[in-house]
């Protein structure tokens, strides 16, 4: 204890703060600190656990075994606060995680101090002699600002000394071990920030590269299908309504009416005037959106046709045609894949940044989502069956017809406006 007054009394100008540190390598890669102290009143000493390695990645150190005299110290993921009271104190700690894959060595001998330091020296000791190089940094972090002095001493022992470091620097060791001196125990995270999670990456390349090779290929995929869709077969007749909901996606009132006049159903009679006359009759089977349009028929006159529900019938159909496999669910499915991609992507994309990063592979799947969203309405719904149909022709009664689409598009009017 008076050696180390001794030591302190000698480096220690009046009312600075001086820091005399050794530095010990074990051959499993810790590293055990003494820090002999000597401050002319309190002083706050901060050791930072996470430092900037990388504009991607922080290095991770851990430290055990933490005792101080003259003050007191606490211990925390980030970091070790050392509080001395004023005089001679000593902290002492083991470091792990100080030598990389390459086989150097690095460590913050001393720096985080609240006040500026009159003198700094250090000595590091490695477990065995040939250290090629040793530099020492100095100012503050992340500076290349070289030491006052620093050496390799006998048995490979490097001296630093810093004449003055001001308050918040810190003191920088990083010393070439010889390979295979020391086992690898660096840890490296990603940088702990929203922006640095969507740095472009090695592994956010191959991801992208993958997204870009999926939309090639679903545009590829879009267009054969719609290619194939264009190729039909009319070989088997339905009613008109379902040949034009399936093929051309429309409601075929009209033709619906024409359709059932052919099968007895309904009989029409041109009078003196612009209308028409309707009766009832008795026909072939019916199907339940053809009930209902031979319901609003129930009239004496075209004229007093009842108003239709044209979406209530449009949806009968589709699910007409769907059962009897004519068009299939594609579309839908492939929006709600879509919209699941983007929830997918969008989770990822939270849980990526605040975690180990790469969010940028949740922005492709996001983006791989969007695509799937407005692909869906292209991709065509009519099946291999749905491509045989064919309409019955229709009666060649001109006049008739147009009184049919003016009745029914007056019909259609009609009920838009009661429900307006």
């Amino acid at each position: 204890m008076l050696t180390e007054l001794a030591v302190a009394l000698v480096l220690a100008p009046s009312g600075g703060v001086t820091d005399d540190v050794a530095v010990t390598a074990a051959r499993n890669g810790s590293l055990t600190v003494t820090e002999r102290v000597t401050t002319s009143g309190p002083a706050v000493h901060r050791i930072p656990l996470r430092v900037p390695a990388t504009e991607e990645q922080d290095r991770v150190y851990a430290v055990d075994n933490v005792r101080i005299t003259g003050g007191h110290v606490e211990t925390g993921a980030d970091g070790v606060v050392a509080a001395f009271d004023g005089g001679p104190a000593t902290l002492t700690y083991t470091v792990d995680g100080a030598v990389d894959d390459a086989g150097q060595l690095r460590w913050q001998v001393t720096g985080g101090w609240d006040a500026g330091l009159a003198r700094v020296t250090a000595a590091f000791t490695p477990p065995v002699p040939g250290m090629s190089t040793a530099d020492c940094f100095a100012g503050s972090p992340g500076s290349a600002r070289q030491c006052t002095f620093s050496e390799i001493g006998d048995q490979g022992v490097v001296r630093v000394e810093q004449d003055g470091l001001a308050r918040g620097d810190r003191i920088d060791l990083a010393v070439r071990l010889p390979a295979g001196a020391l086992p690898a125990n660096a840890r490296f995270v990603p940088v702990s920030t929203v922006a640095a999670a969507f740095v472009f990456g090695p592994l956010t390349a191959v991801g992208l590269g993958v997204l870009v090779v999926l939309l090639l290929l679903g545009a590829l995929a879009v267009w054969w299908l719609r290619r194939r869709d264009r190729t039909t077969t009319a070989t088997t007749v339905v009613p008109p309504a379902y040949a034009a909901i399936v093929a051309e996606d429309r409601l075929d009132l009209s033709g619906t009416a024409f359709d059932l006049a052919s099968r007895g159903h309904l009989r029409f009679a041109e009078t003196d005037g612009a209308d028409w006359l309707v009766t009832r009759g008795e026909g072939d089977g019916l199907r339940d959106f053809e009930r209902t349009v031979l319901a609003a028929f129930d009239v004496p006159r075209l004229s007093e046709v009842r108003a239709l529900d044209p979406t209530a019938l449009r949806g009968r159909l589709l699910a007409d045609a769907v059962r009897e496999g004519w068009l299939s669910r594609l579309p839908g499915r492939a929006r709600r894949s879509g919209l699941g991609l983007i929830a997918l992507g969008l989770v990822a994309m939270v849980v990526l940044t605040f975690t180990v990063g790469y969010a940028l592979l949740g922005v492709a799947v996001v983006v791989a989502g969007l695509a799937l969203v407005a692909a869906a309405p292209s991709l065509p719904r009519r099946t291999a069956r749905g491509r045989t149909l064919a309409a019955p022709p229709r009666p060649d009664d001109e006049a008739l017809a147009a009184a049919l689409d003016g009745v029914l598009a007056l019909s259609e009017r009609r009920r838009a406006l009661e429900f307006a």
